[in-house]
């Protein structure tokens, strides 16, 4: 089984970047957090739908999709066929301090599992329906599952909300290598005297890609709010929500900004959570014992 490492969605700053020691947690830790109890063990012989396939490649030099598929093309990149299936709401059991949550923990990422990105560290968001004290792990795979990083933290947030864990604020993590795909799994320990059982987890798929030298160029000339429309068009989920996040904490209350968030949740199928705050967190690491 393996469990993931959390970070911070940051307050101020860019989508919650996690300071040098803290990043990500729940402040009340007599609540629940997650939906109807059931397994979260990894599989060891994982059972996959028969239309997975391995993530698609990269759209030809220069080349963009036209206005009507921009942004509607998340769920286009698929996890490799001999892969563990990602999912994205929690499950878990009920323990003493892990009782039922109207919605569960919840991965934004594409229905696939799969999104794509550009950067070597990037940052992972997460929709938490309580606040709690408790700890998180977070861990990045390869494709074989076999565990590149895993580190633990106790985790804290003042109230529900959505925030991340960025890989960019740790010097010990992994840089993504371009091409490759990778697992990540996100884990809250719900009962600090039985991490076997009392648990919720959520898990996800993740590509590094390349842009082309004339996209890339175009890229580094835009400003912020300018590089949504790029990474929408070359089908960048991870980079399109870290900026949109960024671009919302900076200017909470810019409408526009709002709609986009919106949307693009809508467009994964998750806009039940799309009205819900981004919420700054603290996450302390762990010693290992």
């Amino acid at each position: 089984m393996a469990w993931k490492y959390a970070l911070n969605i940051g307050a101020i700053s860019l989508i919650l970047s996690l300071e040098a020691v803290a990043v990500g947690s729940f402040l009340r830790p007599a609540e629940a957090l997650n939906s109807p109890a059931n397994s979260v063990h990894r599989r060891s012989q994982p059972q996959l739908p028969l239309n997975w396939q391995t993530v698609l490649p990269a759209q030809p030099s220069g080349s963009r999709p036209n206005s009507q598929q921009v942004g509607a093309s998340w769920n286009s990149f698929q996890p490799p066929e001999q892969g563990v299936p990602g999912r994205r709401e929690g499950g878990g059991t009920r323990g003493l301090d892990c009782s039922t949550a109207p919605t569960a923990l919840t991965a934004l990422i594409p229905q696939s599992t799969m999104g794509q990105t550009i950067s070597a560290k990037p940052t992972f968001f997460y929709y938490l329906p309580v606040a709690l004290d408790k700890t998180v792990q977070f861990e990045l795979a390869d494709e074989t599952d076999k565990t590149l990083y895993k580190k633990s933290f106790r985790m804290v947030t003042s109230r529900a909300g959505v925030v991340s864990v960025s890989l960019d604020s740790d010097d010990n993590s992994p840089a993504l290598e371009v091409g490759k795909n990778y697992q990540w799994y996100f884990t809250i320990k719900c009962n600090a005297k039985n991490y076997t059982t009392d648990e919720v987890l959520v898990s996800g798929w993740i590509n590094r890609t390349a842009l082309t030298p004339n996209v890339k160029t175009e890229l580094d000339r835009s400003p912020v709010a300018a590089k949504l429309s790029i990474f929408a068009q070359q089908g960048l989920w991870y980079d399109y929500l870290a900026t949109l996040a960024q671009l919302r904490m900076q200017s909470p209350s810019d409408a526009s900004l709002a709609i986009k968030w919106s949307s693009v949740l809508n467009s994964v199928q998750l806009g039940k959570i799309a009205q819900e705050p981004l919420v700054p967190s603290e996450l302390t690491p762990l010693r290992k014992k």
